[in-house]
């Protein structure tokens, strides 16, 4: 039994071996692009005071390109301990001043997710998804409903309302917590990830997959797809990830 047991302790502290490191970055846009087209929501005077935006394209100060997403790709990934409490967290999809907030939801398969109307007026929240069961239910004014995915996504899914066609956002569902949106200065950083060779995904909803980018230590594929190795202790910092303005036109 004391063999037993001791095999099993070794085992796992094997499998833990390797350690954990982050990796981070910021996303530039590389050029110049036109001013987003203005909203049309005269179909709804509550969305008329509310001055929604199109959030296709979110570029900040510096060039800062938000809402450029990052994830982790693979099967059966190691889940840092640190991410246990998160699991149980609600992520909320708001309908807020006729936008969806945030406009890229990320949430993991079994997480509560919620979606909220905040604002005094309907909205129709349609989920595109694949994997899992579609969503598209009017949300009244002020309710909420509560969903949980069983399956992850391939990619960042499709988020309408079907009243107020101007309003989208994306959704992102994975088995683990290994994904990250830019903010608005365009920064992201994704931590505790199991150290060694792992391959990442980088993607924006205006052109899709991020080919063909370069940034310290590596560029993306055809596919937006990149292998970096993630050292046990140690945040890798990709620098200015540039993208140029006209895979964003």
């Amino acid at each position: 039994m004391v063999a037993l047991f001791a095999a099993c302790v070794g085992a796992n502290q094997s499998a833990n071996a390797a350690g954990w490191g982050s990796i981070k970055g910021k996303f530039v846009v590389d050029g110049t692009i036109a001013p987003a087209p203005a909203v049309d929501a005269s179909k709804d005077p509550f969305c008329v005071a509310a001055h929604p935006v199109n959030e296709t394209v979110v570029i900040g100060t510096g060039n800062a390109l938000a809402n450029a997403v990052v994830y982790l790709r693979g099967k059966k990934i190691e889940v840092n301990e640190e991410y246990k409490a998160s699991a149980e967290e609600p992520v909320t999809l708001d309908n807020k001043g006729c936008d969806f907030h945030p406009h890229i939801a990320l949430v993991r398969t079994g997480q509560p997710f919620i979606i909220k109307n905040s604002d005094q007026t309907g909205h129709n929240t349609n989920l595109g998804l694949q994997k899992n069961p579609t969503f598209n239910q009017i949300i009244p004014a002020g309710e909420k409903v509560e969903l949980k995915f069983t399956k992850a996504e391939a990619l960042p899914m499709p988020v309408n309302c079907n009243i107020h066609p101007f309003m989208s956002g994306r959704i992102l569902v994975l088995d683990h917590p290994y994904m990250a949106a830019s903010g608005e200065d365009g920064v992201f950083e994704i931590k505790d990830i199991p150290a060694g060779k792992q391959e990442f995904q980088l993607w924006h909803e205006k052109p899709g997959n991020l080919k063909d980018l370069k940034f310290t230590g590596g560029g993306t594929s055809k596919q937006g797809r990149v292998e970096l190795t993630i050292a046990d202790g140690q945040t890798l910092d990709l620098g200015d990830i540039k993208v140029p303005a006209s895979l964003l036109q």
